[in-house]
């Protein structure tokens, strides 16, 4: 007797085990943030790829929110909850970039590992970083490129 096969689903889709949306963790994130880490997973595109990234123009394209502080604010919160962990913190034009995490599994148990977030180089936070010597140093890579210090004649 031949097996009875579902529906197939055609084109991609974004996985979400059950485990992971009916955690308390899960359940406990803003709506905003619930809807921006489906959108960080929608960033995969093989089994191997661990590093994700929604830009702010694609957070308003996809009507998740409207304003960079909010923004913020859900990465933020995806950072501390456990479920994205922050590579590279983006700003001027660069995209932030996240690896998913599976640290929201021990969200609230002692097993749990905070990791914080460090914000982007925005206009908002400008002078925040250019205060610190390092930061303020990779800003101005970032601006200028690394022959900074080099004069032509």
């Amino acid at each position: 007797m031949a097996k009875k096969r579902g529906p197939k689903i055609e084109g991609r889709f974004v996985p979400m085990e059950h485990r992971l949306i009916d955690s308390k963790v899960f359940i406990s994130l803003s709506k905003t943030a619930k809807i921006s880490f489906m959108y960080f997973r929608r960033d995969i595109k093989d089994s191997h790829q661990t590093e994700v990234i929604l830009t702010f123009s694609q957070a308003q394209k996809y009507g998740v929110c409207n304003s960079p502080t909010t923004f913020n604010k859900v990465k933020k919160e995806l950072v501390q909850k456990g479920f994205l962990d922050q590579v590279e913190p983006g700003g001027l034009n660069q995209a932030s970039i996240f690896d998913l995490s599976s640290r929201w599994k021990w969200y609230g148990t002692p097993r749990f590992e905070n990791v914080e977030f460090k914000p982007g180089i925005g206009s908002k936070y400008f002078t925040v970083i250019w205060k610190d010597e390092g930061r303020s140093e990779k800003l101005k890579e970032a601006r200028h490129g690394k022959n900074l210090n080099t004069v032509s004649v």
